[in-house]
């Protein structure tokens, strides 16, 4: 039987001394919220679905970090009929406990985002109430499990609705709001939303990148993407290739050397390991905060250059296999072809042959929305930048089949007045890095979310104008009751 994350003996003992040491943190941060609460008031009016189901203003499918955050800043602006969906079991929202085959996060430990601009829910206040000033100074780098540790306190203190174990599976629009299908439990479920906020992973928008050859060629018991959840420990005492060069790649590298493989080969094309992580200098509020306004020329040419190589692994992913007798690293060794012998995998690269039992593909992934199952019903009139950009002299299939989106993560229609309902739908995960930046970095968090929530609260405003012009020239509170200088004009 799997054991569960909250089970986990290194996450039971962090949350556990959380729960003993951060009782005045928190209620300095409740004070804090206080202090800037102004205006208060809830907005919105009420929405009736079908035979009365209730419909949430805001639905965010995925509570990883983008998720919490975006429920947290919806909150904060009073747009609290909310709920949050999310696929897998609580503790196991984003990739940290499953497939970052990582002990830490390639981000830097004074990363802020989450925090939505209180210094109080900074992973450094959370880290030092809980640990010491001196500890968070000799701090390197910030663990998976304290991360996870982190955003599960953020979503329990700032009580974000989050429903896991439930699953979208079709998004279909329904005069002015949506019909959500959902699996919850196992049981299916329709969920009412009038905007829908789409905070998935990597591979919600297309898939793992497969070589061709190996998908037809060799069987798939043989063969994992390093986006796939899988058991590592399975691996002790079996030869395994990696293929290719970016920090995933020696992150399941290290993993299998860890878990007992017999040999672990590492193969790439590339001449050396890319010593630059270009998406280090996007790390910057001019960048971040515009990115979006430029025109599509101008967002290619950048996103070209930012994108071209994959990041670098950290040093301490280098450490993990530098210097193992069971680990070989093999440049300049593209895949040339690929066949079984007998149960074995024989890989003929640039630099000879290697025999195999098992190989992971850190290849990469792709877009398609047409692979995005909760959008089958509606991805025909989804504009992608293929539709709306070609690029000199060709481009990357990738970015081309990303989604086209508006100012504030809006799906755009591609053939406009067609489906205008598409609006409400907002795109907020890797797929959206060329048209917005990469804002779902937690670098990027208070940037794109501030742009996100201009987008939803002003198509609220436009949708129910007439309610709040009734409401304004209804409105008669009376402020000086009984005074005699005061009457009507």
């Amino acid at each position: 039987m799997t054991i569960s994350i909250l089970e986990k003996p290194s996450i039971v003992k962090l949350r556990e001394k959380a729960d003993r040491s951060l009782a005045e943190l928190e209620k300095q941060i409740l004070r804090d919220l206080e202090f800037l609460e102004y205006p208060a008031k809830s907005w919105l009016p009420k929405t009736e679905g079908p035979q009365g189901a209730h419909v949430y203003d805001v639905v965010v499918v995925g509570a990883g970090h983008c998720g919490v955050t975006a429920a947290f800043a919806l909150l904060r602006e009073k747009v609290t009929n909310i709920l949050v969906i999310e696929k897998s079991p609580e503790g196991s929202e984003g990739p940290w406990q499953t497939y970052a085959r990582m002990p830490d996060l390639r981000t830097r430990k004074n990363v802020t985002g989450n925090e939505l601009g209180y210094p109080n829910l900074t992973f450094r206040a959370y880290y030092e109430a809980r640990e010491g000033i001196e500890a968070y100074a000799q701090l390197q780098r910030i663990s998976c499990d304290e991360w996870t540790c982190y955003l599960l306190w953020l979503r329990r203190f700032l009580k974000i609705p989050v429903q896991n174990d439930t699953e979208l599976e079709r998004i279909s629009p329904q005069g002015k709001i949506f019909c959500l299908t959902t699996k919850h439990a196992g049981h299916p479920k329709q969920i009412y939303a009038r905007r829908v906020v789409m905070t998935t992973g990597p591979l919600s928008m297309g898939g793992s990148n497969i070589p061709e050859e190996i998908r037809q060629t060799i069987p798939a018991t043989h063969y994992i993407s390093a986006y796939d959840e899988y058991d590592f420990s399975r691996l002790k005492n079996k030869r395994v290739v990696v293929v290719g060069a970016g920090a995933s790649a020696f992150d399941n590298a290290g993993e299998a050397v860890e878990n007992g493989a017999a040999h672990v080969d590492l193969i790439m094309r590339r001449p050396k390991i890319p010593p630059v992580s270009v998406i280090r200098w996007t790390d910057w509020s001019g960048f971040l905060q515009t990115y979006a306004d430029l025109g599509d020329e101008q967002k290619w040419k950048l996103m070209h250059q930012v994108q071209r190589n994959a990041a670098p692994p950290t040093p301490r992913a280098l450490k993990r296999v530098d210097g193992k007798s069971n680990f070989a690293i093999h440049f300049n060794s593209p895949i040339q072809s690929v066949r079984m012998v007998g149960d074995k995998v024989e890989l003929t690269t640039g630099s000879g042959k290697i025999e195999t039992d098992f190989i992971v593909l850190a290849t990469g992934f792709s877009f398609d929305l047409k692979k995005s199952k909760p959008l089958t019903e509606i991805v025909g009139q989804i504009a992608v930048w293929r539709d709306k950009y070609q690029p000199p002299g060709g481009g990357s299939e990738k970015y081309l089949n990303s989604p086209y989106l508006g100012r504030n993560y809006e799906f755009v229609e591609k053939s406009p007045g067609q489906a205008p309902w598409l609006k409400h739908i907002y795109c907020y995960n890797q797929s959206s890095t060329l048209s917005m930046g990469p804002t779902g970095r937690v670098s990027g968090l208070k940037y794109g979310i501030k742009r996100l929530m201009v987008g939803i609260c002003g198509g609220f405003m436009r949708e129910d104008f007439e309610h709040h012009l009734a409401s304004v020239t209804a409105y008669n509170a009376n402020e000086f009751e009984g005074h005699p200088w005061v009457g009507e004009p």
